[in-house]
């Protein structure tokens, strides 16, 4: 089966902006580590600090999970929330989240491997 034709297709960025598919309850990020400090990175993520945990929780975020490609040293962070910028901002205003940051800060990819880089999402099967 083809997919509906149209008499004009409307931008990237319109697709992107109207598409139905999207949801303020889902966000995914890259992120980017120097690949020689995975490893470390890595570790790190294995003993979250139990404060942490619970900040992330209390803020609303759930069904967090980050994924690697070592080669690269990208990862994909994926999180719901039942409003996820709520969730965002609330996160923002943790000292745990602030002294988590700069712990973590010297693994990323300067100047900006470590700030959150938001995909659009534009399908979604449920």
């Amino acid at each position: 089966m083809q997919p509906a034709e149209s008499a004009v297709t409307p931008s990237l960025d319109e697709m992107l902006a109207e598409t139905p598919q999207q949801s303020n309850q889902r966000c995914c990020f890259l992120l980017r580590v120097r690949t020689e400090c995975l490893p470390e990175y890595v570790a790190e993520h294995q003993h979250v600090w139990d404060e942490m945990r619970a900040a992330l929780t209390a803020c609303g975020w759930r069904n967090y999970s980050l994924f690697l490609q070592p080669e690269t040293g990208m990862v994909v962070g994926y999180f719901e929330s039942d409003d996820v910028a709520a969730a965002q901002e609330s996160m923002a205003t943790t000292d745990v989240n602030s002294r988590w940051q700069a712990a973590m800060a010297r693994y990323f990819v300067q100047p900006a491997g470590g700030t959150n880089e938001t995909l659009r999402q534009y399908f979604y099967l449920a």
